[in-house]
């Protein structure tokens, strides 16, 4: 399979000269919600670059002036009542984060604006993750009403327990420089720099003899997508029981302007 340049209904790929693929969260609103259907397009597009000898580095990036992701989609999921509808987004959740945390290419998250829930986990499934000067991290699960499993796992295991404890209960959002403090990002650059820094790492990777990365990458990375399918059942019965007390899809509701 030779990826050139694809345009899912809201993601766009490029493979750019150096091997490096370049995806783009553009066709959406300006946050970056993750509907369900996202969440598998992006899953599906992980898995056939994995697949494509010309590609050695993957760069997931909001687009210009656009958050990285601003979470679940609200208009969908303020629709769940705690049923099986809840089983099948924690599947989609849990294929898209072993995906993008299990393939054999390194990925590099460029965070400009907000990474908030999904979007911040989808980051955290990434080998580096450079943030604009204004980026601003955020895992509000607790405060919108929702459970935070996965959230909890990938903060802990990425950058330590106390920052995980912080994060989750306070809900606050982690600018920049605290994130880099906190080593939820490794570089912060001004906005206008980030995609071009981005796609430097990934083309210094990308130089990397391919079977030496790759075949690493399985090995550090394999205990971590463990984790996060261990995480999908118990996930699917706190989510349940969140979303059966109803107070999540008030809040979700408020916050779209829908109540």
């Amino acid at each position: 399979m030779t990826t050139t340049e694809v345009v899912t209904q809201s993601i766009a790929c490029e493979v750019l000269p150096g091997a490096v693929a370049l995806v783009e969260f553009s066709h959406a609103h300006e946050q970056n919600p993750f509907s369900r259907a996202r969440m598998r397009e992006l899953t599906r597009l992980m898995l056939d670059l994995d697949g494509d000898d010309g590609v050695r580095c993957v760069v997931l990036y909001g687009g210009a002036g656009r958050s990285f992701g601003a979470g679940g989609d609200f208009n969908e999921v303020s629709e769940f009542s705690g049923g099986d509808e809840v089983d099948a987004w924690i599947d989609d959740i849990t294929d898209l984060y072993s995906t993008i945390a299990g393939i054999s290419k390194p990925v590099v998250a460029a965070i400009d604006g907000f990474a908030i829930g999904v979007g911040l986990q989808i980051a955290l499934c990434c080998d580096l993750r450079i943030g604009s000067s204004t980026s601003k991290l955020v895992m509000p699960e607790f405060k919108v009403g929702i459970a935070c499993n996965f959230g909890g796992y990938m903060l802990e295991t990425v950058v330590g327990r106390s920052v995980m404890q912080d994060m989750l209960y306070t809900c606050a959002e982690w600018p920049a420089e605290r994130a880099l403090a906190d080593r939820l990002l490794h570089e912060v650059t001004p906005p206008e720099e980030l995609l071009e820094r981005a796609l430097d790492h990934g083309r210094r990777i990308a130089q990397y003899t391919a079977a030496a990365v790759q075949s690493t990458r399985g090995r550090v990375n394999g205990p971590y997508v463990q984790g996060l399918r261990r995480v999908r059942e118990e996930g699917k019965g706190s989510h349940r029981t969140a979303f059966s007390a109803g107070e999540a899809q008030q809040r979700m509701r408020r916050i779209i302007g829908k109540a």
